[in-house]
C-alpha cells in the first residue's frame, strides 16, 4: 500500500520482522501509539533476544525474522 508495511528492525540492523500483527503501517501505529508502542517494544525485544537464531518467531504469530536488504528498504 501507499504507507508500506511496518517492520521492526534488530539493533544490529541485520534482521527485521514484519509487525503487521501489531499495526499494518507506521501511520496506523502512530495513530494508536498508546496501545501499539508496548507491543512493538516487546516485538523488538524478542527479535533482539533471538540472535543468533536465523528465523525466530518473535511476535507469536508465525512471523519470521528475515535478513535486511537496506537497498530494498529505501523509498523509490
Amino acid at each position: 500500500g501507499r504507507d508500506g508495511t511496518l517492520i521492526v528492525v534488530a539493533r544490529d540492523l541485520t534482521r527485521g520482522v514484519r509487525a503487521t500483527g501489531v499495526a499494518p503501517t507506521l501511520q496506523a501505529a502512530l495513530d494508536d501509539w498508546q496501545r501499539v508502542a508496548p507491543r512493538l517494544n516487546a516485538l523488538a525485544e524478542r527479535l533482539n533476544d533471538a540472535h543468533p537464531h536465523p528465523n525466530p518467531s518473535p511476535d507469536g504469530r508465525g512471523a519470521e525474522a528475515f535478513a535486511l536488504d537496506m537497498a530494498a528498504l529505501a523509498a523509490p
